[in-house]
């Protein structure tokens, strides 16, 4: 035999045997502290009901927002309520549809299956827009300007609505 072929050999010995040891300490639980994991990753939560607060600066963690916001929703009898404040208010601004055509089209899916988006009124106001300025996303779910996050999401509390926060805004410094 060649160097080679043996070299080669030599590398698939090796390889099944490091797969062989890898596939037992993976089945043997002594090596994790805590065994084995439940596997509960299919099971349904039912009949949720959440408010988020996705008060964010970025188009970004808007779409973030999302993908929260969808699972949350694809769970049975779930409602959610989406408030959105702070900079990113503007991703929903009419005049900037086409800059973020993408991320607002998901949220208007997410609107046409029920979830309620609310602009908080602060935020519109805050960064120059009026309510008229926004988009309605849905025509049988029409997005709203709410007087202010923080009353919304009380409102939605004392309802038993529990709040969840997926992204934040990061802290200015001091």
């Amino acid at each position: 035999m060649s160097i080679r072929t043996l070299r080669q050999l030599s590398a698939l010995i090796l390889a099944i045997g490091c797969t062989t040891s890898l596939t037992a300490i993976a089945d043997d639980d002594s090596f994790a502290p805590g065994g084995t994991a439940i596997d509960q990753s299919t099971q349904p939560y039912h009949d949720l009901k959440a408010v988020m607060d996705l008060k964010v600066r970025n188009p970004s963690d808007v779409a973030f927002g999302y993908v929260t916001a969808k699972r949350i929703i694809a769970q049975p009898g779930a409602k959610l309520v989406v408030i959105i404040e702070g900079p990113a208010i503007a991703v929903f601004a009419k005049k900037n549809y086409l800059d973020h055509q993408g991320i607002v089209d998901n949220w208007a899916e997410l609107a046409d299956a029920g979830v309620q988006i609310e602009y908080c009124g602060n935020s519109v106001h805050g960064f120059g827009f009026k309510p008229s300025d926004m988009d309605g996303l849905s025509k049988s779910n029409p997005a709203v300007v709410n007087i202010g996050a923080f009353p919304s999401i009380a409102h939605y509390e004392q309802q038993g609505y529990g709040l969840i926060m997926p992204a934040q805004l990061e802290k200015p410094p001091l």
